[in-house]
């Protein structure tokens, strides 16, 4: 069987409860202490705040030069500070680079410097590749110049070969016959180079110099005289000169003065061309000169 429950009425003298009472004091310190976290006061702040006041007044004065524009002329109670100054004592604002700002800007210039070193390298390049161009030209150029001296020197070689040997033919079909020493006396000439020297040492006598005569000069000169078949001069060659222009130009005049000196004779009928080469002496102690 059930057993009836009772409840005691708490009308009289719950407070002796303990149970009851404590849990009464432990609703009450919670409230209390909830209520004083949700409604204190709060602290008062730091920041300070500064009033400004500007006034305007009207003015007579006509303004020039103005910062703004108004209605009316108005000059304020004090000067704009120092062109368009912030009168609040606010700190100017601070512009900071991100770090990622500094990385770009790093990018930049380290690509600005490869771009730079690349150009640097194109131009080296390119100023190399004109200089080899230019040597190029150059070596080509004096390759050119000097296979065109010497096809000219080849050239000039082979002309005076041909002219040598020409001039080799010539004076063996005409035998030339050159006369230079004593021997001639025992040739067959002997006897037409005593009459040319006999012929000589008179025409040379007979127009001694007189400036030669009073200065005393001597001296001997060597001449080369080339005569044709009919004894005519065809030149007269200076050798070895005396030292003195009146001797070697007397030693020319007495050959020019005696030609001709006839026909070549008999025995010398195969010769087309004689050269006489001999020395005028010039002896001033009984002024004559003297071929030998």
């Amino acid at each position: 069987m059930l057993k009836k429950m009772t409840f005691k009425p708490l009308s009289h003298g719950w407070w002796k409860d303990p149970v009851f009472a404590g849990a009464v004091g432990v609703a009450a310190a919670l409230h209390l202490a909830v209520l004083t976290m949700q409604f204190a006061m709060p602290q008062e702040s730091e920041v300070t705040t500064k009033e400004i006041a500007v006034s305007l007044r009207p003015s007579d004065a006509k303004i020039e030069h103005a910062d703004f524009l108004a209605q009316a002329d108005q000059q304020g109670s004090g000067k704009f500070r120092e062109q368009h100054r912030i009168s609040a004592d606010m700190p100017a604002p601070m512009v900071d680079q991100t770090a990622g700002e500094q990385v770009q800007e790093a990018l930049e210039k380290l690509q600005q410097k490869r771009e730079l070193k690349f150009e640097e390298k194109v131009l080296m390049t390119a100023l190399s590749w004109q200089k080899q161009a230019e040597e190029n030209q150059r070596k080509k150029t004096a390759d050119e110049m000097q296979s065109q001296f010497q096809a000219k020197a080849a050239m000039i070689a082979s002309i005076e070969a041909q002219y040598l040997q020409r001039q080799q033919n010539f004076s063996r079909q005409q035998k030339i016959k050159t006369i230079d020493g004593i021997q001639a006396k025992q040739d067959n000439t002997a006897a037409y180079m005593e009459k040319f020297r006999q012929k000589v040492e008179f025409y040379g006598n007979r127009y001694y110099p007189d400036s030669a005569k009073q200065q005393n000069l001597a001296g001997e000169v060597r001449l080369m005289v080339i005569l044709n078949q009919n004894g005519g001069i065809r030149a007269i060659r200076l050798i070895e000169s005396s030292g003195h222009s009146i001797l070697d130009e007397a030693a020319k005049t007495s050959v020019r003065k005696a030609a001709p000196f006839g026909g070549f004779d008999a025995k010398m009928k195969d010769i087309s061309e004689l050269r006489i080469v001999r020395t005028w002496r010039f002896d001033p102690a009984e002024a004559e000169f003297e071929v030998h």
